[in-house]
């Protein structure tokens, strides 16, 4: 089947996803693909991946296969094309022998743009025959950190994704994730045997998400309810550690009087089906889930995502937030922990038989540990673990934002906590340190001899609680070190405190143990008309319920925002709109403009 092609990719770019200019690295994306090379992306959620594979695929010939994770998402991705009038569709389980004919007839006759397959169904003889008989253009890795045993989230389905290149030796393959240590993108070109790949990885920094961390108070459920009372008619995730989580805090939150539904891997299939399906098309506003639920979400109106306990890893954490704010709107995050979150991870890590899995598990949860803990701006932490650099962000999370707090000079306590982990022999965890110092009468501190030492029981004026404080602050300003068996040792820059020649200064309201709530957030990105832009977002509500679409399809807050400032009275200015394109205008477009005309007050 013979389509013509558009022009160059600014007019697909203008014409398709309704944008003047491509964003940050998707123009190198887009031309690395179309000059047929390799290519290895980390974007952030929201900075643009899904166009950057996209677009190439409307200026090429053949059909792009794209191979994706969860067969929610492919089916969310394949409707989100759909309904931009371009050719997708997907072989799973989650279509009938009747529809993955039609699709197999498609395919032979040119007619499919995207095809989207789960590992598991490349793998089989039948798929890889298939596509060996029709022109590929290229093949796109989704998510590809699954692939990779450094990462959060490796999946052994995807390690058959290194035949790619035995079977089909000629077709180039692009590589995407948002979230890749450089131990993880190295072992993705590895497995993918990516062959001089162009690697493109964009600025960790997303400065419309609002990060706030907080210590959970009991079971952190009045807190959340504190910070919803401001996202009213919003949507958002929670996301909770276990099941049971998840239903106590989605009941919770409906006897509250908010509309909020749980998913989790434990129910059944078809009412996980129905929740993500309500989610997405705006029926539901609140999911409650584990982490089960949102890997690569298309859902770009998410405008909170809230966890009620502390992540396993900064990989997942950054994720997992990366899912609020999609559009480039404004979103708030908050993370409610405490130190018996830390208690529960490691009884699920000590389950695993391999030692070094266990190691590399423990070292990914004392990094969120010490992220929850920080004085330090949240959005330069995430930077510096991800192997960017980033100045502090000032006014984008709870840290910057509270950095007018009074300090406390604590050199005089770092020093006793020091004596104490150089005179044990630096090789004790956090935990037997403290007790030396408070002197405990514990079996352990009294075999070892420790109860003869100096510095026993000189630290009996601070809690517990203030010492974990204190030590997770020396980690901090990198004073202390652990070592292979968690052991707490002296840095070089420690010794400087010990010998006097640095302060110590720690938040006074780290160790007063005060709370603070949840509400502070920084201003919108721009102000807009909020009466009228909650006039756009109905019309655009019954117009995804017309075409059985997704809100967000139609478009996004953010466009929505513009429009309320801009107020277009015809096309022209309509297609001046960011999100506004021709495809979309002739689909969506009038109907905005005749409200848009109603309510003009010139």
């Amino acid at each position: 089947m013979s389509i013509e092609k558009p022009a160059d990719k600014f007019s697909v770019l203008s014409s398709h996803f309704g944008f003047k200019t491509f964003r940050p690295l998707q123009e190198e994306a887009v031309d690395t693909i179309l000059n047929r090379n390799d290519l290895l992306m980390i974007l952030p959620t929201g900075g643009g991946k899904s166009l950057s594979y996209q677009l190439p695929t409307l200026l090429m010939d053949g059909t792009t296969i794209v191979i994706s994770p969860l067969l929610a998402l492919m089916h969310d991705q394949v409707e989100s094309l759909k309904a931009q009038d371009m050719r997708a569709e997907m072989l799973s389980s989650m279509q009938t022998s009747e529809e993955s004919a039609n699709t197999i007839r498609r395919l032979y006759a040119g007619d499919i743009q995207f095809l989207y397959l789960s590992p598991e169904r490349l793998n089989t003889d039948f798929m890889r025959e298939t596509l060996g008989e029709i022109p590929l253009n290229y093949f796109v890795i989704d998510e590809a950190h699954c692939i990779s045993e450094w990462g959060h989230e490796f999946r052994s389905a995807f390690r058959s994704l290194s035949q790619i290149r035995e079977y089909f030796p000629t077709v180039p393959i692009a590589a995407f994730t948002a979230t890749a240590t450089p131990n993880v993108r190295d072992d993705i070109i590895a497995q993918l045997r990516l062959q001089e790949a162009t690697r493109l990885q964009g600025k960790v920094f997303r400065d419309n998400l609002q990060i706030t961390v907080r210590h959970r108070q009991s079971d952190g459920h009045d807190q959340l309810i504190d910070f919803l009372k401001d996202h009213k008619g919003e949507s958002g995730i929670v996301y909770a550690f276990s099941r049971k989580q998840v239903e106590s805090v989605a009941r919770y939150l409906n006897q509250k009087g908010f509309e909020a539904r749980g998913y989790h891997a434990g129910m059944p299939t078809l009412e996980r089906n129905e929740t993500f399906h309500e989610f997405v098309h705006d029926k539901v506003k609140i999911i409650v889930a584990t982490i089960a639920f949102g890997m690569g979400i298309d859902k770009s109106n998410i405008r909170f995502v809230v966890h009620m306990s502390l992540p396993k890893t900064i990989e997942n954490y950054y994720q997992e937030i990366g899912r609020g704010g999609r559009d480039g709107d404004h979103a708030d995050v908050v993370l409610l922990f405490s130190a018996s979150d830390v208690i529960q991870q490691k009884r699920f890590i000590d389950q695993n038989e391999d030692e070094s899995y266990k190691q590399l598990q423990l070292n990914k949860l004392n990094a969120i540990n010490r992220f929850a803990s920080s004085e330090k701006c949240r959005h330069q932490q995430l930077a510096e673990y991800f192997g960017d650099e980033l100045e502090a962000c000032e006014s984008s999370c709870d840290n910057c934002l509270d950095d007018d707090h009074e300090k406390r000079d604590v050199t005089k306590e770092s020093q006793m906590l020091l004596s104490s982990v150089y005179r044990t022999g630096q090789r004790f965890g956090k935990a037997y340190v403290i007790d030396v110092l408070r002197g405990s009468k514990e079996q352990k501190v009294l075999s070892n001899g420790h109860d003869e030492l100096s510095v026993y029981g000189i630290g009996e004026k601070l809690s517990k609680k203030q010492w974990f404080v204190l030590i997770d602050r020396l980690l901090e300003l990198e004073g202390l070190g652990v070592n292979e068996h968690q052991g707490l040792i002296i840095t070089e820059k420690g010794l400087g405190f010990l010998k006097g020649h640095e302060s110590v200064m720690i938040r006074s309201d780290r160790l007063n143990v005060k709370e603070k709530t949840v509400k502070k957030s920084a201003p919108e990105i721009f102000d807009y008309d909020k009466d009228l832009f909650d006039e756009l977002r109905t019309l655009r509500q019954e117009i995804a319920s017309e075409k059985g679409v997704p809100a967000y399809i139609v478009f996004s807050d953010k466009t929505l925002k513009e429009m309320s400032v801009v107020r277009p009275q015809n096309k022209d200015a309509m297609l001046s709109v960011g999100g506004v394109g021709e495809v979309k205008f002739e689909r969506y477009g009038e109907a905005f403009l005749d409200l848009l005309k109603e309510g003009n007050i010139f």
